[in-house]
């Protein structure tokens, strides 16, 4: 005799494109996706020098520091999937063939980690100035702000349990069979990190020879989620022939 996962194949070959009968517990629910981490504000432009022949010059200032993105949130755990119900089926009189599966509810993946924010851009530097014999450089910009770090990702439900499933049939006609099959559910998928924020760009050095500032460097990607602990037990079957009410 074929075992079951043969038959299966046989009767998917045929056009079966799912059980006659299934017995299967509710799947656990998508895990919350993390918020995303909120961008740094930028830098304040400095102010620029000024020069006259008559006194010189006032000192201008160079450009302020982005402020750093914010990190991103964790996603939530995904649900656990349902544990079938039990179930009991009466059949009077069996003619051909009639496929039973039953097994408890996959369980959710666990939610996205939230993306870091971007770091905020350095504030420009202010412009030199020069009048007579009287110059003054540029100033320098500001350092662009880091980019906060991408945030864990949720952790995968359980698998629920499967159940016992049980058919009293009065008659079997002739080549006439309950063909049963049940798998473990299985555990939800870890949820994937954040990708972390991408850091500021340093501003522009203000004209005549201000340096530009450094870019600010990008945050760090968030760990996955772990996978749910474990799946569920597969269902049981009683099938025999008895009185059928």
């Amino acid at each position: 005799m074929k075992d079951v996962t043969q038959l299966f194949e046989d009767a998917i070959a045929l056009g079966q494109e799912a059980p006659d009968i299934l017995v299967v517990g509710s799947p656990g629910s998508h895990g919350t996706d993390g918020q995303p981490g909120t961008g740094g504000q930028p830098g304040v432009d400095g102010n620029p020098a000024h020069c006259n022949w008559a006194s010189g010059c006032t000192d201008g200032s160079a450009g302020t520091d982005g402020g750093d993105g914010g990190d991103g949130g964790d996603g939530s755990k995904g649900g656990d999937g349902g544990n079938a119900l039990p179930a009991r089926i009466y059949v009077g009189e069996l003619v051909g063939t009639v496929f039973v599966a039953g097994r408890g509810g996959d369980g959710g993946d666990g939610g996205k980690g939230g993306d870091g924010g971007a770091g905020g851009k350095g504030g420009k530097g202010g412009n030199g100035d020069s009048d007579g014999a009287y110059s003054h450089d540029g100033y320098r910009g500001g350092d662009g702000g880091d980019g906060g770090d991408g945030a864990k990702g949720g952790k995968g439900g359980n698998g629920g349990n499967g159940s016992m499933v049980t058919i009293i049939y009065g008659e079997l006609a002739e080549n006439s069979q309950f063909i049963p099959f049940s798998q473990p559910s299985q555990a939800g998928d870890g949820g994937i990190g954040g990708v972390g924020g991408a850091g500021g760009a340093g501003g522009d050095g203000g004209s005549r020879g201000g340096a530009n500032g450094t870019p600010g460097n990008p945050g760090d990607r968030g760990e996955p989620g772990m996978p749910g602990d474990h799946g569920g037990t597969p269902s049981t079957f009683d099938i025999r022939q008895g009185v059928v009410p």
